[in-house]
C-alpha cells in the first residue's frame, strides 16, 4: 500500500526523497495545526447550527437527523479537536484526520438517509457533504491523496445511499425527484473536482517552498562548515576551537567529568620555510595535520589549526595518563612522515606539545589554554620533540 501511494505521489509530482517525506509530514502537519484546529471548531459550530435548519426542512424526521447530529458528529468534532493537542496526533495526522473526515462524511449521508422522501427540502442535505468535500482539502490537513481517497468515498457513498433509500427512479416517483437526484450529484461532483484542483496546487506550492527552504537550510549548513574549516590542512580552525573548548568545557562542568588539551607545535619551521620554499611549508603543515588528525581514536577528539604552524586537540574525558599515551601517537605520527628537515636535530620534522587536565568547577577554559601553552613553551625550551604536562 505504501509503494502504491509513493509511486502515485511520483506520478502527481507530489513526492520528495524518502529521507524528506518524514520531515515534510511534519513540517504539514505544523503549517496546517492551528488552520485545522479553526476548521474543527467552524464545523462543530455549523453542523450544530443547522440541527434548527431541521425544524423546517426535515419535520418529519429532525428527531432521528438530531441524533445522529448531536448524538454523533458533535462529540466526534469535540474529540477530533481535543486530538489535535496530543502526540498521537502529531505523529498519525494524516491517518485521524481522514477517521474524522470520512466519520463527518458518513454522518451527513446518514442524515439524508433517515430523510423521508416527503420531507420539504431534504435534497439541500447534500450541500453539508460540499463543505465537508473542500474541507478535505483546504482545513483539515489532509495531503491530496488521502483527501481525494476520503472524497471520492463519500461522493460513492452519498449516490449509493440516496439512490437505494430514495429511490429517485422509480415509477410514480415526484417529477423533480430524479433531477434533484442528479442536480445533487453534479453539484458534488464539480465541488470535488474544484476542491481537488486548488487542493493540487496548494500542495505542490507547500513542496515546492519546503524543497526550496531545505536547499537553503543545506547551503547554509555547508557554508557554516567552511567558515568552520582551515581552508589549507582541511582540520577545523581557530573560529572552531574557540566554540568547541567552551562547549566541552560546560559538558565537563555540568557532568563532573575532566577535561583535556594539547597544544602542538611545529619544531622550526620557520627555517624549514626559509629553506624549502612557502609551497614545502603549506605541504608539510597539510601533512602535519593529516598525521595528528589521523591519531585521534575517538570520534569526540576534536583537532583544530589554532595558528600558523600551532594545532590544539582538545580531549573530552581524558585524564593525564590518557593525554600522555595520546601525545606519544602524535610524535610517532608525525615522525613516521620523515619530512626532511636540515636544521632539525634528527634531520626529520618533529612536534612540541603541551598538555592540561581540568576537572572544571569554577572558572573558564581559559585556565586550561593558559597551563597547555605554559607546557608547549616548555617543550620548547627543553629542544623540542617532546611533550610537557602542566
Amino acid at each position: 500500500m505504501k509503494s502504491w501511494v509513493s509511486g502515485l505521489k511520483k506520478r502527481l509530482d507530489l513526492h520528495l526523497d524518502p529521507d524528506s517525506e518524514e520531515e515534510f509530514d511534519r513540517y504539514f502537519v505544523e503549517k496546517h495545526l492551528p488552520i485545522l484546529r479553526f476548521g474543527l471548531l467552524v464545523s462543530l459550530l455549523l453542523f450544530a447550527l443547522l440541527g434548527i435548519d431541521d425544524i423546517w426542512a426535515a419535520p418529519f424526521s429532525k428527531y432521528e437527523t438530531w441524533g445522529i447530529r448531536y448524538g454523533i458528529l458533535v462529540p466526534f468534532f469535540l474529540l477530533g479537536y481535543a486530538m489535535t493537542f496530543t502526540k498521537l496526533f502529531r505523529e498519525r495526522q494524516q491517518t485521524v484526520m481522514v477517521v474524522v473526515q470520512l466519520v463527518s462524511g458518513a454522518g451527513s449521508v446518514g442524515i439524508i438517509a433517515v430523510l423521508s422522501p416527503e420531507e420539504p427540502a431534504n435534497y439541500f442535505y447534500f450541500a453539508g457533504l460540499m463543505l465537508i468535500l473542500f474541507g478535505n482539502y483546504t482545513l483539515f490537513g489532509l495531503r491530496w491523496i488521502q483527501a481525494t481517497a476520503v472524497s471520492v468515498l463519500l461522493i460513492a457513498g452519498y449516490a449509493l445511499t440516496v439512490y437505494v433509500v430514495q429511490k429517485p427512479f422509480r415509477l410514480h416517483a415526484g417529477d423533480t425527484a430524479y433531477l434533484s437526484y442528479i442536480n445533487g450529484n453534479l453539484y458534488l461532483l464539480s465541488t470535488f473536482i474544484g476542491s481537488a484542483v486548488v487542493g493540487y496546487v496548494m500542495e505542490r506550492y507547500k513542496i515546492v517552498e519546503f524543497a526550496q527552504r531545505k536547499e537553503l537550510e543545506r547551503k547554509h549548513d555547508a557554508m557554516e562548515r567552511l567558515s568552520y574549516k582551515d581552508g589549507l590542512t582541511g582540520v577545523f580552525n581557530r573560529r572552531a576551537f574557540d566554540a568547541r573548548i567552551a562547549e566541552e568545557w560546560g559538558a565537563a562542568l555540568r557532568n563532573g567529568r575532566c577535561l583535556s588539551l594539547i597544544m602542538i607545535d611545529i619544531d622550526l619551521f620557520k627555517p624549514y620555510n626559509d629553506a624549502n620554499g612557502h609551497q614545502r611549508g603549506d605541504d608539510c603543515l597539510v601533512a602535519v595535520a593529516g598525521a595528528l588528525r589521523g591519531s585521534l581514536r575517538r570520534s569526540k577528539d576534536f583537532i583544530a589549526r589554532y595558528g600558523g604552524e600551532e594545532f590544539a586537540v582538545v580531549l573530552p574525558e581524558t585524564d593525564e595518563a590518557g593525554v600522555v599515551k595520546l601525545a606519544g601517537y602524535l610524535h610517532e605520527a608525525v615522525g613516521a612522515l620523515r619530512l626532511e628537515h636540515a636544521a632539525s636535530r634528527t634531520g626529520y620534522v618533529t612536534i612540541s606539545a603541551g598538555a592540561a587536565t581540568a576537572y572544571p568547577r569554577d572558572g573558564d577554559f581559559r585556565r586550561l589554554i593558559e597551563s597547555a601553552d605554559r607546557a608547549l613553551y616548555e617543550s620548547k625550551s627543553a629542544g623540542g620533540g617532546r611533550t610537557t604536562v602542566g
